[in-house]
């Protein structure tokens, strides 16, 4: 989709929680909206909106006929070294349900930056789990250096109390 126009909105969730709104809209009419937590800066939100949108394309893509056959471990380039001025590579996975989704990596200004993605991360995915329906422990998500050391787990209780200190 060749976007022509984006807009930045604030709105309002089912429940009544102020959102920021980014609208990306294409030719023909066709939209995808972001919607992510009031607090974001509204001058970063259309920053925020796209990354979000690169993380979420990549999920359940295979690349070819092979990949799609596969068990989902898809054939990827490693990261051999990314580490400059720039900041450093995360790796940030995502739990879905039980099982668990990989990003592609991320360069991160600051280590302090990584972890406060990572709970700005498992705070969005709290809000979408439903009490009954969904497993409320366990970690939501995880953060690893490019050369796969674990660096951070955000957990149901750390998101919960981060959310609460954020309203």
């Amino acid at each position: 989709m060749q976007i022509v126009r984006t807009e930045v909105t604030r709105a309002l969730t089912p429940d009544g929680l102020p959102i920021l709104r980014v609208m990306f809209c294409g030719e023909g009419h066709a939209c995808v909206t972001v919607d992510m937590p009031d607090e974001a800066a509204e001058d970063d939100a259309l920053n925020r909106a796209k990354a979000i949108l690169l993380k979420t394309a990549t999920f359940d893509l295979a690349a070819n006929d092979y990949d799609a056959a596969s068990n989902g471990n898809f054939d990827q380039v490693e990261v051999t070294s990314a580490s400059d001025s720039a900041g450093e590579v995360y790796i940030f996975e995502y739990r879905d349900g039980d099982a668990a989704r990989r990003i592609p990596p991320s360069r991160m200004p600051s280590p302090e930056a990584a972890r406060s993605e990572a709970i700005r991360c498992a705070v969005d995915l709290l809000v979408d789990l439903q009490p009954g329906v969904d497993d409320l422990s366990g970690w939501l998500v995880r953060v690893t250096s490019e050369n796969g050391e674990l660096l951070w787990v955000v957990d149901v209780a750390e998101a919960e109390a981060a959310r609460q200190a954020h309203q």
